[in-house]
């Protein structure tokens, strides 16, 4: 049991800092499986931080429009407004969005990923159709996903 338990947080260690690590990356492109995911935009300053995104532009910089804040600047497995184009990710036709070549093999391959709760409603959104918006009093530029803009005005309300 102890060797699984050391097992289990060695994963989870390489699994939060592999974002971070995507820096050294010098590739235009992110080989993912069965597939070629090209970055929509790629700058030499493109951070790949899971902890600590983009902080330059901050999300109050973008008005929500009427389908929300852009879902292309938004890495969909860590929830965060990174502040630019982050890897487009095709699955079952729907279009996703992650910051490093871990986010969008985790994209494809877990469920989970790909969907939210409406902090409305409770009903399950999936992200890629979701309405995206800042999370109230977030110090590192998360958001909610919720089911509609109405949803996300009477859940400010």
């Amino acid at each position: 049991m102890k060797k699984f338990s050391c097992l289990i947080t060695t994963l989870g260690i390489i699994f939060l800092t592999s974002c971070s690590s995507e820096n050294s990356r010098n590739s235009q492109e992110v080989v993912a499986p069965s597939k070629i995911v090209t970055p929509i935009e790629e700058s030499p300053a493109h951070t790949h931080n899971s902890e600590a995104p983009n902080h330059e532009v901050k999300i109050s910089d973008h008005v929500l429009a009427e389908e929300g804040l852009p879902k292309e600047l938004v890495c969909m497995v860590n929830n965060a407004y990174m502040g630019k184009k982050q890897y487009p990710v095709q699955h079952e036709g729907k279009q996703y969005y992650g910051c490093c070549q871990m986010c969008v093999n985790t994209i494809q391959s877990n469920r989970h990923v790909r969907v939210a709760l409406d902090p409305l409603t409770g009903k399950e959104v999936d992200k890629s159709l979701a309405y995206i918006a800042p999370e109230p009093g977030s110090t590192n530029n998360g958001v909610l996903f919720f089911e509609s803009q109405e949803n996300y005005l009477k859940y400010m309300n």
